[in-house]
């Protein structure tokens, strides 16, 4: 869950961005100059979606010495914070929010309307949720005749993505069952070969550029994982690993992607 902030008086005026989902989440709804820093690795294009904007931005990093060189008034971190940096911010009289870790589109949406609050945006978190729903909407319209496609996400390290998982809610947005879910397994699991064999996804979704026509070089490289009839005909979904990994609205764009490869595809 979210910490709980009261509200200030005042609309905070240097807000640090202290994690991705912070960083783009006040890039869509709050003026530049209300953002007095935002975290590196949000200016990083192997994680960020938003790099390039952020990258415009000064910088910090985790640790509370560089958080309050930015001469905060509010910042905005996410639940893997450490608390010795919560407890250092604290005692400087800084205010923190720290948002939930979603594991599904309201969890998204309860996370913006809080960053919304605290930073006086009620408005524009509101209109930026209200696309996000219009969006899943729009999916959900699309999505009558994907409900036979099951498909399980995977790295090169046999990790999968089950109930709970933020992977499972963009599935089911996309309207297509997630696999690894249905076969009982919980938010993040370790897979062997032997059980994905045996589990024949009608398709698999990995980090990668859907503007290639060449696969992950891993897929070919894992032992036995060829044998797999999605990978014989190459029904892999590459979606770029930011877009995986976002925890923020952002992420309605990744079931729109794959969405729309099932439905180029049709039937499993």
């Amino acid at each position: 869950m979210s910490s709980v902030v009261p509200e200030p008086s005042a609309p905070p005026q240097r807000i640090v961005a202290g994690s991705i989902l912070a960083a783009e989440t006040l890039l869509a709804i709050a003026p530049r100059e209300r953002i007095a820093a935002v975290h590196a690795i949000a200016a990083d294009p192997r994680f960020s979606l938003i790099a390039s904007e952020a990258a415009a931005l000064p910088q910090v990093g985790a640790s509370p010495e560089q958080l309050l060189a930015a001469r905060p008034d509010l910042v905005i971190v996410d639940a893997f914070t450490r608390p010795e940096t919560l407890a250092l911010l604290d005692a400087a009289g800084v205010p923190v929010l720290r948002t939930r870790t979603p594991a599904n589109f309201a969890d998204i949406e309860a996370n913006i309307r809080d960053i919304g609050r605290i930073c006086h945006l009620r408005e524009p978190a509101e209109a930026l949720i209200q696309a996000m729903v219009a969006r899943l909407a729009a999916l959900r319209e699309r999505a009558v005749s994907l409900g036979p496609w099951q498909v399980c996400s995977l790295d090169g390290s046999y990790h999968t993505y089950g109930a709970a998982s933020l992977f499972d809610a963009v599935v089911a947005a996309a309207g297509a069952r997630n696999l690894a879910a249905a076969r009982g397994a919980g938010p993040y699991r370790k897979l062997r070969l032997e059980t994905l064999l045996s589990w024949r996804p009608d398709a698999l979704v990995v980090a990668g550029d859907p503007q290639q026509a060449v696969l992950p070089s891993w897929l070919e490289q894992i032992p036995g994982l060829g044998l797999l009839p999605c990978l014989q005909q190459r029904r892999v979904l590459q979606v770029p690993g930011p877009l995986l990994a976002t925890t923020s609205h952002h992420l309605v764009a990744a079931a729109e992607q794959i969405q729309a490869q099932l439905l180029v595809w049709g039937r499993p």
